[in-house]
């Protein structure tokens, strides 16, 4: 099972669809699907706009916590309609 971790422009930190409180408990998310066999494959996703360094920040906490697949998706921008 794939897991998304999602970044908004405000830095804010989604884990599927529940907020993160922070670094601490992203590492310990991550973590604990590491030690999941299979490993899961994590997505990081950052919304349109949002800044590098955040997600960034959050691929190099994915790597430390030990999980080996992890891929970077890029939002469209969204238009209107």
């Amino acid at each position: 099972e794939n897991i998304t971790i999602a970044v908004d422009r405000q830095g804010n930190i989604y884990w599927n669809d529940s907020v993160v409180a922070g670094n601490e408990q992203l590492l310990n998310l991550i973590k604990a699907a590491a030690a999941q066999t299979p490993q899961p494959e994590i997505h990081v996703r950052g919304d349109a706009g949002v800044r590098y360094e955040y997600v960034g920040r959050v691929i190099t906490l994915v790597q430390r916590g030990g999980v080996a697949k992890v891929g970077f998706i890029s939002e469209p921008q969204r238009g209107g309609g």
